[in-house]
């Protein structure tokens, strides 16, 4: 089976049906891609930040108050216990939106997953 491309023919059976040790340099490839982009991403994302100067929760004294007793008390009263942990959840999950945490966020990430494709090539049989 073969597809026409204004560049010529190409046939189908020979991209699918490749050598495993194509397969493997190919993944790591794809793997060294992953990482070069993520790690660039997370870099150029934490480098803005710093000349930005964002500030953080410490600086702002409103955004502190919902770290405080009462305010944890009366979340605890009107939706229970599991409200209050949800609400932690939210507000901490709201914090990796800003700067620094996404960058570190997407360099992690992109290790983890650069890291996937070396172990899975890294397992395919050798010819």
């Amino acid at each position: 089976m073969s597809v026409c491309f204004p560049s010529g023919r190409v046939d189908l059976e020979a991209v699918i049906m490749q050598s495993p040790t194509s397969r493997r340099a190919l993944l790591n490839y794809i793997g060294v891609l992953i990482l070069l982009a993520g790690m660039g991403a997370g870099e150029f994302i934490y480098w803005r930040s710093l000349q930005g100067g964002s500030g953080t929760d410490a600086e702002d004294p409103l955004l502190s108050q919902y770290d405080s007793r009462v305010y944890q008390r009366d979340v605890r009263m009107y939706v229970g216990t599991f409200g209050l942990i949800m609400n932690q959840w939210s507000r901490a999950a709201a914090k990796l939106g800003e700067p620094r945490p996404l960058a570190i966020t997407i360099t992690v990430l992109s290790m983890l997953a650069a890291g996937g494709c070396f172990m899975v090539a890294s397992s395919m049989r050798r010819d």
